[in-house]
């Protein structure tokens, strides 16, 4: 009750219920009484037993002093408190009830890291009601920033300290995915250069195939997280195909991004620029040659829309992306490859989100590229966007733009 915002069992029990708990007599109560005790025990285990024992040791010092001095001790208020549960408490308990569900790496459990969103959510759904909306106090700092006042029960003390505590019991499993090599990427590649040549292939897996070759090749020359891949379009793709082809120092290939970015307002037109082979011997051009050659046969050059799509023009889903990358390096797996062991589970371990920009970034090091040229390609949106500052250009008065600093923009993935 010292350093935190304590109420037994049996007053949360009331807060929700609106009366007194019959355990003898229903086992929803007693259940619900466990949940409660969980809840007030990770809001006490987010304070370090030493700061609670020093915290008594100081007030029961500064009560001394003061019964010295005659005067009487502070007392400091610690109830009563509303009939009502006004700091989330409720929805403590269905995280905590949220965390015994199945996960995706433990069937026991789910981790921390995922039913920590259920408080977002309240917080987005609280944060559109009328009670917020109506409030229109706002604080201006010296730079023009504006902060508004949060009065949500999910971001209360009690609260606050429970998810800190429950974060301190349960721990965080983190499984970051791993990255894809060089040589995996190329033996993909391969595999895929032999489907195209067999004739026992039908059209459409083939057509398939040259997609996701080409997409492969963007998220991994790129350092791109998976959904940027989603963004490229297809009549600027298809109309800047021999851009940079005949170049011989500086030759690329144009890779056009649209779409909305987060933190921005209103669409977005960015241009990635990738050399036309790295020095590894990855052919950028060749792959997207083809793909934009597939895309030119569809006519997709006569409308916008998404490059990465089925042959109705629709967009990929990431599933659709992610499955197929699964299938290519499991079929690695089973020929014996040395790319990847036996005992990793490929499933859990490569995804489009991170695999590639994670496997592309350590092949840059690998290769000696500056750590500011990787973070300059690694933050490309920060970079170019400037959280939104710049005005929407059209792709042509982009491309002018970068052509006068293209030794800078092809550093990175001419290095692969």
């Amino acid at each position: 009750m010292i350093s935190s915002p304590f109420q037994c069992d049996t007053c949360w029990f009331i807060n929700l219920q609106r009366r007194k708990p019959t355990p003898h007599l229903y086992p929803s109560d007693q259940r619900l009484l466990t949940y409660i005790r969980r809840v007030n025990l990770d809001m006490f285990w987010s304070r370090e037993p030493t700061t609670v024992a020093n915290t008594f040791r100081l007030l029961k010092k500064g009560r001394t002093l003061s019964e010295e001095m005659g005067l009487t001790p502070i007392h400091i208020q610690v109830g009563p408190w509303p009939i009502q549960d006004t700091c989330g408490f409720q929805v403590a308990i269905e995280l905590l009830r949220a965390s015994q569900k199945p996960g995706r790496y433990d069937s026991t459990y789910s981790q921390f890291e995922s039913v920590r969103k259920l408080r977002s959510a309240y917080l987005n759904a609280y944060d559109s009601g009328p009670i917020r909306c109506l409030n229109n106090t706002m604080f201006k700092s010296d730079k023009g920033q504006m902060f508004s006042m949060l009065n949500t029960p999910t971001q209360s003390r009690l609260f606050t300290m429970f998810m800190k505590g429950c974060e301190k019991r349960m721990g965080r499993l983190v499984k970051q995915d791993l990255g894809i090599s060089f040589a995996m990427l190329s033996a993909i590649l391969e595999n895929y250069e032999k489907e195209l040549m067999d004739v026992e292939v039908s059209t459409e897996r083939k057509r398939f195939v040259v997609v996701c070759s080409g997409a492969f090749v963007i998220l991994w020359a790129g350092a791109l997280r998976g959904g940027e891949v989603f963004m490229v379009e297809v009549t600027e793709f298809i109309k800047r195909r021999d851009d940079g082809r005949d170049r011989e120092i500086d030759g690329h290939v144009v890779v056009p991004l649209m779409g909305r970015f987060k933190n921005e307002t209103g669409e977005r037109n960015l241009l990635l620029i990738l050399a036309n082979c790295t020095n590894g011997g990855l052919e950028i051009r060749k792959y997207l040659d083809r793909f934009t050659a597939v895309l030119m046969k569809e006519d997709r050059q006569a409308r916008v829309g998404p490059a990465v799509c089925d042959h109705n023009g629709v967009v990929l889903g990431r599933r659709e992306l992610n499955d197929e990358l699964h299938e290519a390096m499991e079929k690695l797996q089973e020929v014996g490859s040395t790319l990847i062991p036996p005992d990793i589970e490929v499933r859990e371990r490569f995804n489009i989100h991170r695999s590639f920009r994670r496997g592309s970034t350590t092949r840059a090091k690998e290769m000696n590229v500056p750590e500011s040229v990787i973070e300059l390609n690694n933050r490309w949106r920060k970079v170019q966007n400037k959280q939104g500052g710049l005005p929407s250009l059209p792709m042509s008065q982009l491309y002018v733009e970068i052509t006068q600093v293209l030794t800078s923009k092809l550093r990175y993935s001419k290095s692969l």
